[in-house]
């Protein structure tokens, strides 16, 4: 099968990048806390110099690793199935077949309604969390897949039970 892989929003990059930057500063944050404690209280040597590699690490986080993450991030829609492509270092692709949806919703966080993106959740039958989560979408792509997503499962035929 040959898929039309469609690449999500580049403004994904910068919401992936703002994610990181509000984990490492938090994280920061946590590491000066145990810095600046009690030494009765500091259980791992804590030398200032540890905030340079720190400082390194969170760089190289916020600009390399959303931009291979972008760069590798893809869906796709072909009549029978949805699929995503993801990951910056292990590359997984998943597939939701069209006849196992039951529930689609359209999700915004503060961050992706701040920059005019959503991801579109795919729900299906026996599971019990979203099977399929596409990020990185404007929320008007979002909107009408789910539209189109909603049509296609109204409109298949529902299967009847024989009982012999």
């Amino acid at each position: 099968m040959n898929l039309s892989w469609q690449p999500v929003e580049p403004a994904y990059k910068t919401y992936l990048q703002l994610v990181v930057i509000t984990d490492m500063v938090i994280l920061a944050l946590i590491g000066l806390i145990i810095y600046i404690l009690p030494t009765e209280w500091q259980w791992l040597p804590q030398p200032l110099w540890v905030g340079i590699p720190w400082a390194v690490f969170t760089l190289a986080m916020t600009f390399i690793w959303p931009s291979r993450r972008l760069q590798f991030t893809a869906y796709a829609r072909p009549d029978e199935a949805v699929f995503l492509r993801r990951g910056a270092l292990w590359q997984t692709t998943r597939a939701v077949p069209i006849n196992r949806i039951q529930h689609v919703e359209v999700r915004q966080g503060f961050i992706e309604r701040t920059l005019g993106l959503a991801h579109l959740v795919l729900y299906t039958a026996g599971s019990s969390g979203a099977d399929l989560s596409i990020p990185g979408l404007k929320l008007a792509t979002a909107e009408q897949i789910k539209h189109e997503l909603i049509q296609t499962i109204t409109q298949q035929p529902i299967a009847q039970e024989t009982h012999e």
